[in-house]
């Protein structure tokens, strides 16, 4: 799918404040989503080809070895960001100029931005080559309900500025979603905590919050073990043969919820304008494979 008229190109950076806490799970996501859905995504992973979104979405050689060099609009590119050479190729990947250009970064590095042409300041001079190219900057961070997540929303808006737009990811593998009591507020049962300053600095600059649901442990461990994307889970592809059908169905339904779930943010995440409130229902329908 081209790039809409009138609509920015978009880049995407996803982060967290720590590994672990489920960025790579929703960029693994977003990415499916938005190829199925006909985009055209050049995905990367900054943490070199040890990273997980290169190890499962990395185009791979007849016997199953993965490419050092692939399209990253069809496989998923990657990158060393903490190596100075390396992190040059978060301007070079602007090259072909993509669509929509979704980055998956190690967690705690988001200062390494600024590494580029800024000298370790905030990355104004980064992000203003990206827009004089015509993309619109997306920061999405992924949160688990303790402080740390919370300051990293505050502390991205802080540093980026309100020319970047903000997706903040509630996790809920860590917790239901009244768990995020640092970041919402609460009052009940006796403990009363105001709204986080990064949640109301989120709403003010025009951000989104969404939630992602939890996978099923066994299903999820099932795709790590056989690097399979959720869209391949649940056709029954990849090296490793079909999952079990239980695991398959766990998947697909997690990803129709995933799906849903995206509709506040789908705007700020590459999807036509026109496509903002029109989630998908279903993916590939669930069969035996040929």
């Amino acid at each position: 799918m081209s790039t809409p008229a009138g609509f920015d190109k978009v880049a995407i950076f996803v982060c967290s404040q720590k590994g672990g806490a489920g960025k790579t799970t929703f960029a693994r996501a977003l990415l499916d989503v938005l190829r199925c859905e006909g985009y055209t995504v050049a995905a990367y992973d900054a943490d070199g080809n040890v990273g997980q979104l290169f190890q499962h979405y990395g185009l791979r050689d007849a016997h199953g070895k993965l490419l050092a060099r692939q399209d990253p609009r069809v496989g998923c590119g990657f990158f060393d960001i903490r190596a100075d050479d390396d992190r040059d190729l978060l301007l070079n990947a602007l090259a072909t100029e993509p669509p929509i250009l979704l980055f998956d970064l190690p967690g705690g590095v988001v200062g390494e931005l600024g590494k580029v042409v800024d000298h370790g300041e905030a990355p104004r001079g980064l992000f203003g080559e990206y827009r004089d190219r015509g993309y619109t900057l997306t920061i999405v961070v992924v949160m688990t309900p303790v402080q740390a997540s919370v300051r990293t929303v505050h502390h991205s808006i802080d540093a980026f500025g309100a020319t970047v737009r903000y997706v903040a990811v509630k996790n809920l593998a860590f917790g239901a979603e009244d768990a995020f009591v640092l970041f919402d507020g609460c009052d009940r049962e006796g403990l009363r905590l105001p709204s986080s300053q990064g949640k109301q600095a989120l709403l003010d600059h025009g951000g989104a919050i969404v939630t992602m649901p939890a996978l099923h442990p066994r299903s999820y461990a099932l795709l790590d073990i056989h690097n399979l994307g959720y869209i391949e889970a649940v056709q029954g592809q990849g090296p490793g043969g079909p999952l079990p059908i239980a695991d398959r169905v766990r998947v697909r339904q997690w990803l129709q919820d995933f799906d849903r779930q995206l509709a506040p943010a789908r705007p700020l995440l590459g999807f036509a304008p026109e496509a903002a409130t029109e989630a998908r229902t279903d993916f590939e329908p669930l069969s035996a494979p040929a």
